[in-house]
């Protein structure tokens, strides 16, 4: 399929290479480098603008963006066409101590893993990378899939240094150890439009004219996220470490006291976030809208003692999600810390759209310690 051509309109087709020839225009600002300038979160925020899709860029998974049921991978770089595509970090234990073919099959295995968590997530039929490379005076736009390393396939394994190289006959890859970080080479991809980019000798001083020369400044800066947007953990925390609790949270389904449904969960909500964000979301058990990162929406509430739940009505709901689509494993199984690390993930973003109407979606490993400015230990309630 080729989305770029077949899958948007020409008026927004020039519209998007308007804006990306008019946003490397002001490269100055920037570089004094012939090739055009662009900022990855200009070139995520300009594809998803002119295009119409939907911006999953602030969340930790594979898509960027998503436009109906494809996922897009949003890449611009100048120089080499090996490219960064994943980071292992929080996996390293699982492979530094492998050979080098049984570590590149480890690391396969972990990118496919994360492919199908974004798919599941998503609600996406399949997944493309749409890429801007800039050279002196152009930027060429390329797409190809993004597609799972068949893992079956890999073969020509060599190692130089720290640095490990694969194939699996439909792309080429690199793996650098010491980085934790896999590359693949984008190199020979038909171009599917090449625009020419003048860039402007000063461009300070053609702000200072069209800006502060006129009647008026209509742009008004501000942080939306510190406005409309929060982040909760789906873990708990002591001097051991993060772990999910056995009979709470993710695991409530397996507390005592009453019967359980085999599918109710809820997110942990901590009295430290409450005492800084409590009104972020309605009064206790006032509904609200609640819309999955596939697009079905679910009715929730802050529930139990101190506001200390997000929960579904029904409760079963949140987890039928996270059980059967998200983790795909057994609601008779307890949900594990390390069973989110293998995704990247130990938390979860929430975006106030209106009074009544939230998303979810989730967030990288440290997101909600770092929204709470946790630098050091702190116990997260466990109950």
């Amino acid at each position: 399929m080729d989305f770029y051509l077949d899958s948007n309109r020409q008026s927004d087709r020039d519209y998007y290479e308007r804006m990306l020839k008019l946003m490397g225009s002001l490269s100055h600002l920037y570089s004094n480098n012939k090739s055009p300038y662009l900022v990855s979160r200009i070139t995520e925020n300009l594809f998803c603008r002119c295009l119409n899709a939907e911006n999953l860029s602030r969340s930790d998974i594979t898509a960027d963006a998503k436009k109906e049921h494809i996922g897009i991978g949003i890449k611009t770089w100048t120089g080499s066409n090996l490219q960064k595509i994943a980071e292992f970090n929080s996996d390293k234990p699982s492979y530094e101590h492998l050979a080098d073919k049984e570590m590149v099959l480890r690391v396969a295995e972990l990118r496919n893993e994360r492919i199908d968590f974004t798919k599941r997530t998503q609600n996406l039929d399949e997944m493309i990378y749409h890429c801007t490379i800039r050279t002196p005076g152009k930027i060429k736009i390329i797409e190809c899939p993004l597609e799972s390393i068949t893992i079956e396939n890999i073969h020509d394994i060599n190692r130089k240094k720290n640095v490990i190289t694969f194939t699996d006959d439909l792309n080429r890859y690199s793996f650098n150890t010491s980085k934790s970080t896999l590359y693949k080479d984008f190199a020979g991809i038909e171009a599917k439009s090449i625009l020419p980019v003048e860039i402007i000798e000063d461009p300070f001083l053609l702000l200072e004219q069209k800006l502060l020369g006129g009647d008026s400044l209509s742009a008004v800066i501000h942080n939306e996220e510190t406005e409309n947007k929060v982040y909760l953990p789906l873990y708990s925390k002591n001097k051991d470490g993060k772990f999910v609790a056995e009979r709470s949270g993710l695991n409530a389904r397996f507390a005592g006291g009453r019967p359980r449904d085999p599918y109710e969960v809820y997110i942990p909500i901590s009295q430290k976030f409450n005492e800084r964000y409590r009104d972020f979301f309605p009064p206790s058990d006032q509904p609200f809208d609640l819309e999955l990162p596939d697009g079905r929406t679910l009715s929730a509430k802050i529930c139990q003692e101190n506001d200390k739940a997000l929960m579904t009505n029904p409760n079963k709901a949140l987890g039928h999600w996270l059980i059967d689509d998200v983790l795909k494993i057994s609601p008779t199984i307890p949900i594990t810390y390390e069973m989110l690390e293998k995704y990247g993930i130990d938390a979860v973003e929430i975006t106030k759209n209106s009074e009544d109407k939230y998303s979810i979606n989730f967030a990288k490993i440290g997101s909600y310690e770092q929204f709470m400015g946790e630098d050091s230990y702190e116990a997260l309630s466990e109950s």
